[in-house]
């Protein structure tokens, strides 16, 4: 008895703290193109730095933009912009030239930034253009980068499959936006791709979700080459990064807790 009730607390301590970790991470934010959650991912390990503190604001600010933008419900989107344009202004202050210390090595850093600061500034021509889903497109272009600038970072094998996959996530949202079924099919199979380095790392966790996200990545696949509506194919899409979120959750869970067993 005292085992079966040793057994069933292990399981919702286990469930209590995927539940605080998959909030943590999601912040509690609708799934968008625009993977902030990433971002908080990526600077975890040092969260109070100034670094982090700056681009966590940035990425913010562009995921509501981004939000906004696909949500079509206003005639304008200023204030949205304006908020990414004054932590953008925050982070070239601090960083344009001056890289964070961990980024001291970064051969590119410069021209990341610099190539961000021209994504930004076309971004904003689009919204003052009232170009509002050509202006969600460059966000998306845009956000498929944003892992880039953790590239000097140091960051494992594990949070590398990470970015590939938010960025590839990314990039098929956007190919679906623009009607480009060639792109599409093809990053459908760096997907799958990416779902088999995920395997190992979730192997005998009875809370796998792999099934489901190879299961959706058939049916995304097969709907794009029948045509269906991009509202439909869009709410799959939705589906599978949930699905993502919530294996990188698992697979924290387990590297942060590995006492907690299935």
């Amino acid at each position: 008895m005292l085992a079966v009730e040793g057994l069933k607390m292990r399981k919702l301590v286990k469930n209590s703290l995927l539940m605080l970790l998959i909030t943590l991470i999601c912040h509690s934010v609708p799934v968008t193109a625009c993977d902030d959650t990433l971002v908080m991912l990526l600077t975890a390990q040092n969260p109070g730095s100034e670094f982090s503190k700056v681009i966590r604001s940035f990425s913010t600010d562009l995921t509501a933009l981004g939000l906004a933008l696909k949500g079509m419900e206003k005639a304008s989107y200023d204030s949205e912009m304006n908020k990414v344009m004054e932590s953008w202004l925050e982070f070239s202050k601090k960083y344009m030239t001056n890289p964070p210390t961990e980024a001291r090595n970064d051969l590119r850093w410069a021209a990341k930034t610099s190539e961000t600061a021209r994504s930004i500034g076309e971004i904003r021509r689009l919204v003052n253009e009232k170009r509002f889903m050509d202006a969600h497109d460059r966000i998306l272009d845009l956000n498929s980068k944003i892992g880039l600038f953790f590239e000097a970072f140091g960051v494992s094998d594990e949070k590398q499959l990470f970015i590939t996959t938010s960025a590839n996530l990314t990039s098929l949202e956007r190919a679906l936006l623009n009607n480009d079924k060639v792109s599409a099919a093809s990053l459908t199979k760096e997907i799958e791709n990416n779902l088999k380095d995920f395997t190992p790392l979730l192997e005998g966790k009875a809370d796998n979700r792999g099934e489901n996200a190879k299961k959706l990545l058939l049916e995304l696949a097969a709907e794009i080459g029948q045509s269906q509506s991009l509202v439909a194919l869009d709410a799959k899409l939705q589906q599978l990064k949930t699905i993502f979120e919530e294996m990188r959750a698992q697979i924290l869970l387990h590297e942060w807790f590995p006492s907690l067993k299935n």
